[in-house]
């Protein structure tokens, strides 16, 4: 169903906040040894992919070497393992179709935990490793930051699938893409549907003081406030808190109709339990984001999930793309994807936008060598336009958003997520 509010209304709101939004400090880089992923078999070190100055020169029978940051461990581990498996099952498409000029590509993937400091950690990596060409990820905001400044410096492009605080991408970072939307779309469009479409007028908004929760629950309060609400409460927790009550008791008392929670599945469960126990919130509406739109979130919170609402940054996915990908999915990994996490598309479509990026600026040598130059792919990813993905036709602006489609409002009935409405899709 089409969110039938005025358009141009969210338009603006989404300026006015993006004009808030800061990026994070800076860090350096320092060096780290490379890894390989689990199961991936090392080449010799002396037929490795070399980097000379600017470029990447690969050899004959070498491969086109994609890092990965997933969260493999942390608050988000079933989507961050959909996020990785969907980047394998698009390495596993491209060199199916020959890869570029006969060279495959491989997956280099590392646990970036949704950590800023792992975020670090596997950054270091990647900028040591002359043979990483691109990355793909991260998948958290905050693991973003720990890897934006360090791939910056490296001249390492990087297209995120999942992270979506605004400021993830900016001018300032000409390496910084994604195919994620930005927070400052799902922020407005949340606050405008409990707003107009809710009708509700008094929230409370909790919060787990990551980079993504803190950031899009902000934005969400913000424009809630713009629409002429009412915010009780601003509370702060944190990831891997597990008792609420001392916070929702403080929120009780004003009566909310409803709490927005800006955070991952695990802690919006127990948010959503304990309000139920709550004097004051026995009724209210509880309503989170793309982090706890899962079915970990489902199956934690049980029956008290009935009724919750979430938001998801959704592309305007393409049924026979998304087909074909998922019965690859399942053949090579047993499972739907949609039962692990929901950016699956998000993350082919970032791994086939950087390899389109490639076969743009890919060279073969007198040698017999790929060549790559990092200026040239810089260039190249942010001049994508109309690439034909799973989640819709990406095209990259001036600042590295590509993604296609819009947000989708999501209502839990029977135990399962049903759409409710849409903008922009």
């Amino acid at each position: 169903m089409q969110n039938t509010r005025n358009a141009a209304l969210l338009l603006v709101l989404i300026l006015a906040l993006l004009a808030g939004c800061t990026a994070p400090a800076v860090a350096p880089a320092a060096p780290a040894g490379g890894q390989e992923a689990p199961g991936v078999q090392p080449a010799d070190a002396a037929a490795q992919p070399q980097a000379t100055g600017g470029q990447v020169v690969i050899a004959p029978g070498q491969p086109i070497r994609i890092g990965g940051s997933f969260a493999l461990t942390g608050p988000i581990p079933d989507p961050g393992k959909d996020i990785r498996q969907a980047a394998e099952i698009a390495i596993d498409d491209l060199n199916a179709a020959g890869g570029v000029n006969g060279f495959l590509f491989e997956l280099v993937a590392e646990d970036g935990a949704c950590s800023g400091d792992q975020g670090t950690v596997v950054g270091n990596k990647f900028a040591a490793d002359p043979t990483i060409v691109a990355v793909t990820g991260g998948t958290c905001s905050g693991e973003t930051f720990g890897l934006k400044p360090i791939l910056l410096n490296a001249r390492i492009p990087f297209v995120s699938p999942s992270a979506t605080n605004p400021a993830v991408t900016g001018p300032d970072c000409d390496v910084c893409n994604r195919v994620a939307l930005s927070d400052a779309l799902q922020g407005v469009v949340d606050a405008d549907f409990v707003f107009n479409q809710l009708g509700l007028t008094k929230v409370a908004v909790m919060h787990d003081n990551s980079d993504y929760g803190k950031g899009l629950a902000e934005i969400f309060q913000n424009a809630f406030i713009e629409l002429g609400g009412e915010v009780t409460h601003f509370e702060g927790v944190q990831v891997g808190d597990t008792d609420f009550r001392a916070a929702l008791a403080r929120i009780g008392a004003s009566q909310p109709e409803l709490i927005f929670f800006g955070g991952y599945s695990t802690e919006a469960a127990l948010i959503t339990q304990q309000m139920k126990e709550t004097p004051g919130l026995e009724n209210a509406k509880f309503m989170s984001d793309d982090g706890a739109y899962t079915q970990q979130y489902l199956q934690a919170a049980g029956s008290a999930a009935e009724g919750a609402y979430m938001s998801f940054v959704a592309g305007d996915q393409q049924a026979d793309k998304l087909a074909a990908f998922t019965e690859a999915y399942v053949a090579k990994f047993g499972v739907e994807p949609s039962q692990l996490g929901p950016f699956h598309g998000q993350s082919y479509d970032s791994v086939m936008l950087i390899a389109d990026a490639i076969k743009r600026v890919a060279e073969v040598d007198s040698n017999g060598n790929l060549v790559i130059d990092r200026e040239a792919l810089i260039a190249a990813i942010r001049a994508t336009e109309g690439l034909e993905g799973i989640t819709g036709t990406l095209t990259c602006n001036e600042i590295g958003e590509c993604g296609a489609g819009g947000v989708q409002i999501f209502v839990v009935e029977n135990g399962e997520f049903k759409q409710v409405a849409g903008f922009g899709l």
